[in-house]
């Protein structure tokens, strides 16, 4: 309709999009919940591979912690096998009461 420039202030828009991030990013943290893995402890694993198909679990165990490294990752063990998991693969198990 009208022949007007238009000048962005990419400056203020940077600004504004990083509030939102952080008001977002802020928002997702309150979720989360801090939680320190101990050797002995039992934990479940999560299966590899993508979809999972109807009727399948979602997670494996309760396997128990023999060592925690300083990285991320835990040791634990599988029957006969110790295996070196990230923390991202695994949650804590709680033991059922009653």
């Amino acid at each position: 309709m009208f022949d007007l420039t238009y000048l962005a202030d990419w400056t203020a828009i940077g600004k504004k999009r990083q509030l939102v991030v952080d008001k977002q990013n802020v928002k997702e943290n309150k979720q989360r919940f801090d939680f320190d893995y101990l050797v002995g402890q039992k934990v479940l694993l999560e299966q590899d591979g993508g979809k999972l198909r109807k009727g399948q679990v979602k997670y494996l165990g309760p396997y128990i912690i023999t060592s925690v490294h300083t990285n991320g990752t835990i040791r634990i063990q599988r029957g006969s096998i110790s295996e070196r998991v990230n923390i991202r693969r695994v949650t804590p198990y709680f033991e059922p009461i009653g």
